[in-house]
């Protein structure tokens, strides 16, 4: 048996170097500049609920509600081109540039205090902006921030774009990138243009986040999607800079935080959308994170469509789906012996989700003759791959081998009995703190 293992002048957007922008915060005025970063590599995408990091076989950092599908990423076959791709993205026309506010009368500034203490969110922002743009106020950033926060804690989206915006610049508070990266998150969840931009240059350029280039591009889409100009041409950067499945990839993230619905708000069809995108493009990534949607909607025959195409062309999430439909008897008349060859092949193309289903139905004899030792040499192989509870069911069965069962196993296993043992023995140990 094998294994596999506030005001700024925008800047432009040069090729030289990261990006250099500004916020643009249209109802605010508030700006900052982002620092240049090194080309670093990409880290991975989120991670959504059932099934896209099984059917990946990619073990999630979060729990999972049950144990499905897929195996390595692939390198996408697509070349996206820029100025294609921000037609495509001008959905919603930029908004014109609006005349300078006007200034705000001793009258007016009293009915905005009035109502901001009375605890009006909008009172509270628009007093917090007159604070930062010295509009019939003192110039105190100070007590922007102080009337910000206020409004953002209440969920205002403008104020917690706004307060981000003081943290990142260090303007009237203590510079905390992080926690600017906090505040726009949850203005970016509630659909702030500005905030999702601001956020995909905090992941641009590796402040206040980990760089990662993708979901850069994802959150610059979702900007130029809700009309943000300054989204749209850092979306066309990025499909330019990076070229081959960039696009297809931030789609693909995109969709994950639609299905998962903790970075955005829960959305099936805009979960769907954004996947079809990638799908579009040929990204056969795509196509098992639109099958996981389906199999959550109980869609199993647009579910089967999908894993049927990536099983064509030998992607071991493919498999892993249409084991996992035999097995559960969706869409299709249960089949054992089907869904036992179909976690076979995945299994033996490195999905350790389906290393791990494939040891349980070894042990139990489904689809399969009964078979311990080939049982203990996948919960064996499933557990080096990251599977935390294969480790355990190793070890039970390990525990009541007989000798020719144990004798079976090593030979399947390239490692020392020793080596295995100890790996056992290891990965049972509590971790000192």
């Amino acid at each position: 048996m094998e294994s596999h293992p506030n005001v700024a002048k925008p800047a432009t957007l040069g090729w030289g170097t990261r990006l250099s922008v500004r916020f643009a915060t249209v109802q605010s005025d508030a700006a900052a500049q982002f620092s240049n970063r090194r080309d670093a590599g990409k880290l991975s995408s989120t991670h959504i609920e059932i099934n896209f990091y099984q059917l990946s076989g990619i073990t999630p950092q979060i729990s999972v509600v049950c144990p499905v599908m897929l195996a390595t990423l692939l390198s996408l076959a697509l070349l996206t081109n820029g100025a294609a791709l921000i037609t495509e993205l001008q959905t919603t026309p930029p908004a014109p540039t609006q005349n300078a506010a006007a200034i705000l009368s001793p009258a007016e500034i009293s009915d905005l205090q009035k109502k901001a203490d009375a605890g009006d969110p909008a009172a509270q922002y628009a007093l917090g902006k007159a604070y930062e743009s010295a509009n019939g106020v003192p110039h105190r950033t100070d007590q922007a921030a102080i009337w910000y926060r206020k409004s953002a804690d209440q969920g205002n989206e403008k104020a917690q774009n706004a307060l981000a915006v003081l943290y990142w610049l260090g303007d009237g508070v203590e510079r905390n990138k992080t926690e600017a990266v906090r505040w726009y998150r949850k203005a970016a969840r509630q659909g702030n243009a500005n905030a999702m931009f601001n956020l995909g240059a905090a992941y641009y350029n590796g402040e206040g986040v980990n760089t990662d280039d993708t979901l850069a591009f994802a959150w610059f889409l979702l900007s130029a999607a809700a009309g943000n100009s300054s989204g749209q041409d850092a979306a066309q950067r990025s499909a330019t800079e990076h070229g081959r499945g960039s696009y297809s990839d931030a789609c693909i993230a995109i969709g994950q935080m639609y299905e998962k619905g903790d970075e955005l708000p829960k959305n099936t069809d805009s979960a769907i959308a954004w996947y079809r995108k990638a799908v579009d493009r040929g990204s056969v990534q795509a196509k098992l994170g639109l099958a996981s949607v389906y199999l959550n909607t109980s869609d199993y025959q647009q579910a089967r469509h999908l894993c049927e195409s990536a099983a064509k062309e030998k992607i071991s999430g493919g498999y892993f789906c249409l084991g996992y439909l035999f097995q559960k008897g969706y869409g299709v008349a249960p089949d054992p012996k089907k869904a036992f060859n179909w976690y076979d092949l995945a299994a033996r193309d490195g999905n350790a989700t389906a290393m791990l289903t494939l040891a349980g139905m070894y042990e139990k004899g489904e689809g399969t003759k009964p078979d311990r030792a080939e049982a203990f040499v996948w919960f064996f192989l499933a557990s080096r791959r990251g599977q935390p509870e294969a480790a355990a069911e190793a070890r039970r069965i390990r525990s009541s081998m007989t000798a020719k069962e144990w004798k079976d196993a090593q030979k399947k296993l390239p490692f020392d009995p020793k080596a295995i043992d100890k790996s056992l023995e290891d990965s049972g140990t509590p971790r000192t703190p």
